[in-house]
């Protein structure tokens, strides 16, 4: 009876505590575990070892068993085959055929096959380690899908949606075991979908609907001269400027301007830089992932997500729980990085950064079909040939009861003309013309 007793008084005690801790991170944010730097709030000490293979790897695994088709996208089934890419060897790449979208489609279609899905295209030269010999003419040339057969791991496909280029090539290192295991496992974390969009811009979307979670997030803010430090050769030089209007901090010396807004805690770089040859997109991505590992310490995964061709730059996003970060009024998903001949041209990144997930009850969002938002869209009037893709992200917004936490909330998001904009905003308005 007394231990008992004891047992119950030692339970109780736990459960205060836990509850006073959680009181004290949501009433005085400031005073819970961090380090003040004076007006520049919270120290982050994370830092991200970010692989190459997965910055550049896909977002999606698609999975095809006879004209059904499964999307695996906030699951372990992508990091786990991603990894895998390391262990496979290719031979060589020789010349491709055309395929039409829908070709290529009725192939998957016909068969039980494994793909993977990038989000932007992806050049052959940024997998390099994986072939035993690729050619320099192929090194520039890009995919944004490849896949193989459940049956015949020996053989390897690359297709590329917007130039109709479709590549097969001998394979070895697919683990067909560990594979069929790994999808196995993980097949309650997919989605039905179907391919929509015109060709050239076909993507997977979800033919049901689609349940995910509400998040919430404590977050630490990168102070100011962390970046000093990294961003300028001799600091010695650095004089500081402050606009108390727009109240944004800027840092020079004779060579290069460091702006951070504090309203934001946006991050904006400049360096002018000489350089009149232009690289190659295989040494842009390869030169802008050096310098994103360097600065960008979201400590979740960030992924390769767009690229600016007329003026270079280079757009990472930021993802949890395998889905894509948005945020309506602040960038705060993505790092752009503009890289030259010799070295870092132009940097924007967000200093706050998520670190403990502090949801103690999933709260559930109901997300309608992908299939019937892109139908609402086209009865509002706006045209398919509008619209260039469409995915599930979550949307950042600050917690009002505490600076020290974000919450991100599930919805639809739809790329038109160019730019990410949140479909239920594209509904409100009156429409396309």
């Amino acid at each position: 009876m007394k231990k008992e007793l004891f047992l119950k008084i030692v339970l109780g005690a736990l459960i205060c505590l836990s509850l006073f801790l959680t009181f004290i991170i949501w009433t005085r944010p400031s005073q819970f575990n961090e380090e003040i730097n004076t007006n520049q709030g919270t120290t982050s000490s994370v830092s991200v070892a970010r692989k190459l293979p997965q910055v550049f790897g896909p977002t999606q695994i698609v999975l095809h068993s006879y004209g059904e088709t499964n999307v695996f996208f906030q699951s372990d089934v992508v990091s786990s085959l991603t990894k895998e890419l390391a262990n496979w060897k290719i031979h060589s790449v020789e010349e491709p055929v055309e395929l039409s979208n829908e070709e290529y489609q009725d192939k998957l279609n016909q068969t039980n096959a494994v793909e993977m899905v990038f989000t932007q295209k992806i050049s052959f030269g940024i997998f390099s380690d994986v072939f035993d010999n690729l050619a320099g003419e192929y090194y520039d040339r890009s995919f944004n899908r490849l896949y193989f057969l459940e049956d015949d791991v020996d053989q390897i496909y690359f297709y590329n949606t917007q130039s109709k280029l479709f590549y097969s090539e001998t394979i070895e290192g697919i683990d067909q075991k560990k594979v069929n295991e790994l999808l196995n496992d993980e097949k309650e974390k997919y989605y039905a979908a179907t391919a929509v969009l015109d060709e050239g811009k076909q993507v997977y979307t979800s033919l049901n609907e689609v349940e995910l979670p509400y998040l919430s997030y404590l977050v630490e803010r990168q102070t100011n001269q962390l970046f000093i430090e990294q961003l300028f050769d001799d600091t010695s030089e650095v004089r500081e400027d402050s606009d108390n209007s727009e109240n944004i901090v800027s840092y020079n010396d004779y060579v290069s301007e460091l702006q951070i807004n504090e309203n934001t805690d946006i991050l904006t770089y400049y360096r002018n830089r000489n350089s009149e040859n232009k690289l190659s997109i295989t040494d842009t991505l390869r030169e802008s992932y050096n310098e994103l590992i360097q600065y960008e310490n979201w400590s979740s995964t960030v992924h390769y997500f767009d690229y600016n061709d007329s003026t270079r730059e280079v757009i990472y996003r930021r993802y949890i729980e395998g889905l894509p970060v948005f945020s309506e009024l602040f960038d705060y998903g993505t790092t752009h990085i503009t890289v030259v001949e010799d070295g870092l041209s132009r940097l924007q990144v967000p200093l706050v950064i998520a670190q403990t997930p502090i949801s103690d009850v999933e709260e559930q969002k109901t997300l309608p079909s992908g299939v019937s938002i892109l139908e609402s869209l086209e009865a509002y009037g706006y045209d398919s040939e509008e619209i260039d893709d469409i995915k599930i992200g979550y949307t950042w917004t600050n917690n009002k009861e505490s600076d020290r936490v974000i919450n991100l909330e599930p919805n639809w998001y739809i790329k038109i003309n160019g730019t990410w904009e949140l479909a239920k905003n594209l509904l409100l308005n009156e429409g396309g013309q």
